[in-house]
């Protein structure tokens, strides 16, 4: 998809952008709308000229069909699952780790005014919807400052990890199209919306969505350091967010509340005095469980069909005393793929997601800048094992990857 010669938008460009928007919506008001939208970019993609020669294609580029391929490894541990009703619910829902990115593919390739509007209607999205959270934030000051000394956070449209994450994103977006954009108004309303977006980051206190925003940057700089030699600017984006870190803690109450709420759950848990109760325990036993089913089929894993049943197991056995609500799968993208599919399972789960990185040719900016993001939120949550985190980070992914750089 491309402009056309006279630098303006085509109707089927047009459609796609209005449907990507809907989508990008529908992360956090409509699962219905989540559910049936790639499917409608599928068929926009087969419905056009040339797609028989776009499908081809598709499957002699590496680059965007290891995605698909992810699909695979789901069906692959269907070998080790006995419970089949629940190992094709998975495979169910992980059907879109092929559809996304054959969808994708298939209305490109994209040039960097598409994609420049793809992210402008997901930073804007996410912006109104953060103005409006402010305020709501505002006229609840004091009841949800002191909800953050018990471990919870101001109301979301979606769980707020989730949420953190797509802030985290969007503030890197507006930053790049600040620093990209040639139109004056548009610098000036993307730059206004990256400090809006890191103040409102801030104020959330989400720390998946705050660390790897910060870990991303400074890995990014450090990147550039070495390759580029770019020392001063290492220095500098260091400097820039421990001043940030600092400034957050002294005027943000929600940031100094959830400091007191993690320094209290540390000290209850070293002193033996803990409860099950709190955000960071109940990770912990859940990657704890993750890790003990590992170690009892360490190549294979549960099967993604048997994770539930096999954690549950543990959880009888390791913490009978937690109760149910709070008996996750293991919340950390890393050790629920080890757990579910062993060794062998996580080896080519991460070949297929991280090939791109060193196969694209045409490489977008972005890419690695969002890889390593979203890679770090894996740390502290199943970022794409859910339909919401799934579908935006493969609709974004996928676009950047089938971005074609103009000669």
């Amino acid at each position: 998809m491309c402009f056309n010669k006279d630098k303006k938008l085509d109707k089927k460009t047009i459609l796609l952008l209005c449907v990507l928007g809907i989508s990008f919506l529908g992360l956090y008001y409509s699962k219905t709308v989540l559910s049936f939208v790639p499917y409608l970019v599928l068929l926009m993609g087969l419905y056009q000229k040339k797609s028989r020669d776009r499908v081809k294609l598709f499957f002699k580029s590496p680059a965007i069909l290891s995605l698909s391929l992810i699909l695979f490894v789901y069906l692959l541990s269907g070998i080790n699952s006995s419970d089949t009703s629940m190992w094709l619910g998975r495979v169910n829902t992980n059907l879109i780790f092929f559809v996304i990115p054959f969808a994708i593919f298939l209305n490109g390739p994209y040039d960097r005014k598409f994609v420049n509007i793809v992210l402008e209607i997901f930073v804007s999205i996410n912006f109104i919807i953060s103005v409006l959270l402010l305020f709501s934030y505002f006229f609840n000051y004091d009841e949800v400052n002191s909800s953050y000394l018990k471990g919870q956070t101001i109301h979301t449209p979606i769980i707020h990890v989730r949420y953190s994450y797509f802030v985290a994103l969007s503030i890197l977006f507006s930053a790049y199209l600040f620093m990209k954009s040639k139109i004056k108004l548009k610098r000036y309303a993307f730059g206004t919306m990256a400090l809006f977006l890191m103040v409102f980051i801030h104020v959330m206190a989400v720390r998946t969505g705050i660390l790897s925003l910060y870990l991303s940057t400074v890995f990014l700089a450090f990147y550039n350091a070495i390759v580029y030699k770019k020392y001063k600017l290492a220095i500098a984006v260091l400097g820039i967010i421990l001043g940030i870190m600092v400034m957050s803690y002294l005027f943000l109450p929600s940031v100094k509340n959830k400091i007191k709420y993690v320094k209290w759950d540390i000290e209850t848990t070293l002193n033996g005095t803990a409860k099950y109760h709190t955000s960071d325990r109940i990770r912990i036993t859940s990657i704890i469980n993750g890790f003990k089913i590992l170690k009892d089929s360490p190549l294979l894993g549960s099967g993604i069909g048997d994770i539930e049943k096999e954690m549950n197991k543990k959880y009888e056995l390791n913490y009978k005393d937690l109760p149910k609500e709070m008996r996750f799968q293991p919340v950390n993208q890393f050790v629920f793929t080890l757990s579910s599919m062993g060794i062998l399972g996580f080896v080519l789960y991460y070949l297929l997601l991280l090939f791109p990185v060193f196969y694209t040719k045409n490489r977008h900016e972005l890419l690695i800048p969002v890889y390593v993001l979203t890679l770090l939120t894996f740390v502290g949550e199943t970022t794409i094992e859910l339909m919401i985190g799934k579908t935006a980070f493969l609709t974004l992914l996928a676009i950047l990857i089938c971005y074609k750089k103009e000669i």
